[in-house]
């Protein structure tokens, strides 16, 4: 065997062709080992910021208030002597759902295709929305 000469801080020491092949494999050993462990602690500190964020989210979900549902119903009624859409509209429009009386009263007139919110005399059967938050 041929030795060859492996230079060093301290001294030259004669070594073989296979002692620097295998010290060369064993730094490339090494360095593969550290990038192994670069990439573990990378994959460690994404998935603990991960689990921050998801954390994060379900403690704000658990702050949210909670949502009252109503529905929509409608109802047959028909017009008593002396009543109108307004006095009609004070009794089951819901200010949560809409902006003015007026806007509850297109609606109705759209709903019953009238002309406009005169067009109604007593006994005239109408369709009238109305919300609640119970589900029938």
């Amino acid at each position: 065997m041929k030795s060859m000469t492996a230079n060093n801080n301290y001294s030259t020491l004669p070594v073989s062709k296979w002692d620097m092949r295998i010290r060369d494999n064993k730094r490339r050993r090494n360095a593969e080992i550290r990038k192994h462990i670069f990439l573990l602690i990378f994959a460690l500190v994404f998935i603990c910021i991960v689990l921050f964020y998801i954390n994060g989210m379900i403690s704000k979900a658990g702050d949210a208030k909670e949502e009252e549902f109503s529905f929509k119903y409608y109802k047959n009624i028909c017009v008593e002597q002396g009543e109108t859409l307004t006095s009609i509209a004070r009794i089951y429009a819901d200010e949560a759902h809409y902006e003015t009386l007026d806007s509850y009263i297109r609606e109705v007139v759209y709903m019953n295709h009238l002309k406009n919110a005169d067009d109604i005399c007593a006994g005239y059967c109408l369709i009238i929305p109305y919300y609640s938050n119970e589900l029938l």
